[in-house]
């Protein structure tokens, strides 16, 4: 994997800033990768979501003779670093998978940027006003981000209970230090409460109406099916033992696919049945599982088993639990399931034995091959698990599966900042889609794929001379 030139990435930076008109950026595109053919550089996968975000510009201002060369030079730009065609692992080379909603997307299971208005289909056929007012108001500002709106569901609730911490937070947002208003100062002189408009019981209300709405949202993930990438690692896990997995996402995919190959799973939360079995996967689920659930009462944790939940489901025996009742105590179970929220370490601390092991497992791998993960700003706490481990163990790859671009290089560019020396390399691009190349590399890995040196382009020249 060759570096690219400064002079390379500051054109990225420039195109992917839009700092130029659409007519002036693929002018500047045009003459830059003429010159670049001329020079022995590989080309950025980022210029291929480039050219996406200029093409249809280009057809109407560009000559087609021009289009074609930028189109050819596009086709040409390697996705995946050759490296990854030349690891081989043993028996001793410890493999952590980490999936992301990516992974499961071809499921058809929605990603995060899809579940806000999905959750805005469910709440307006509640008919709620004050359900179908939120919804509008966020549609109005171009609110799409759902971590954004639980999180500010959570923290208002807090606060609103909290008299300090709503003034506080009034200082830190709006007032910046204002003098009270003398009615205030009277009140705090007395010990009384300062009058608000704030309605604590309808946040709280709202608050847990988002929760069980998010319920009945991941509770259509029951009946997903795992897709090749799911398959395709059990198969890697049949040949290579020393391999766990790590997930963030709450559908039972990759669980299904392990038990349905015959494969046992160790104790992933409340159950320790396979904890020594030296054939278990150990699979940990960082944001929950659509088949665990807790109860608000007594805390209690269990695990229902996946397959008879999901046949139970299909078949219309019983609904999917979002709410249902505790048998220790009698009071409310919920599915042990995380919101996309920025402090879930909060609100959740059932799962931090389960974060911990996530930790450990990192930290032990020679090889972390993620896929479909995006590195959200909402997961910064895996984010740095990974920096801690990488920085703490020299010779630890990350291969990143990921049709997103900007990933790796931004991705590069943080673990560089943050760990001193630290060698670029040791992030493998793979900038392609999971169910198509992931069979290759797997295979490849455990030396039973096809050689694949060589990219195609260049397997493709080499038959051409030998004719």
């Amino acid at each position: 994997m060759k570096e690219i030139s400064e002079k390379q990435k500051r054109m990225l930076e420039r195109l992917e800033g839009r700092m130029y008109y659409p007519e002036r950026a693929i002018r500047y595109l045009w003459e830059f990768l003429r010159e670049e053919k001329q020079v022995d550089e590989p080309l950025d996968p980022r210029w291929l979501d480039i050219w996406k975000k200029y093409e249809r510009y280009a057809h109407e201002a560009f000559p087609q003779g021009v289009i074609k060369e930028i189109e050819k030079i596009m086709q040409s730009i390697k996705k995946t670093d050759e490296e990854i065609w030349k690891i081989r692992v043993d028996n001793n080379t410890k493999i952590v998978f980490l999936l992301g909603a990516g992974a499961s997307a071809p499921s058809g299971i929605p990603t995060v940027d899809k579940l806000l208005s999905e959750l805005w289909k469910r709440a307006r056929k509640i008919g709620r006003e004050d359900l179908d007012r939120l919804a509008k108001w966020c549609d109005d500002r171009q609110i799409t981000n759902i971590e954004d709106l639980l999180t500010a569901a959570y923290i208002s609730n807090f606060a609103a209970t909290n008299r300090g911490i709503t003034s506080l937070l009034d200082y830190f947002l709006f007032s910046r230090g204002r003098e009270l208003a003398e009615e205030e100062e009277y009140l705090i002189r007395r010990s009384l409460p300062v009058r608000t408009t704030i309605d604590v019981s309808s946040i709280s209300f709202l608050q847990d109406t988002l929760q069980t709405l998010f319920g009945l949202l991941t509770s259509t993930m029951i009946s997903a099916s795992p897709n090749t990438t799911h398959n395709t690692i059990v198969d890697f896990i049949k040949e290579h033992k020393n391999t766990s997995i790590i997930t963030t996402n709450y559908d039972g995919c990759v669980d299904e696919a392990i038990l349905k190959n015959g494969i046992h799973l160790k104790g992933t939360i409340g159950s320790e049945s396979e904890e020594n079995n030296a054939d278990a996967v150990q699979l940990i689920k960082m944001h929950g599982s659509i088949n665990w659930a807790y109860c608000d009462s007594c805390q209690d944790v269990r695990e229902f088993d996946l397959l008879e939940l999901k046949e139970t489901y299909e078949k219309d025996k019983l609904s999917y639990p979002v709410m249902g009742i505790c048998k220790n105590c009698g009071g409310l179970r919920r599915p042990l399931l995380v919101p996309p929220l920025s402090f879930k370490f909060l609100m959740f601390p059932n799962l931090i034995d389960i974060w911990n092991s996530a930790s450990q497992s990192i930290e032990e791998a020679d090889y972390l091959i993620i896929v479909g993960y995006s590195f959200s700003e909402a997961d910064t706490y895996i984010t740095k698990i990974i920096s801690r481990s990488m920085s703490m163990k020299e010779n630890q790859k990350m291969i990143i599966v990921n049709t997103n671009s900007i990933l790796v290089p931004t991705l590069r560019d943080r673990f560089s900042a943050h760990i001193d020396g630290f060698d670029e390399k040791r992030i493998i691009n793979v900038c392609e889609s999971s169910e198509k190349i992931l069979p290759d590399i797997l295979k490849s890995i455990l030396g039973k794929g096809e050689a694949k040196s060589k990219s195609r382009s260049a397997r493709k020249k080499v038959k051409e001379e030998e004719r």
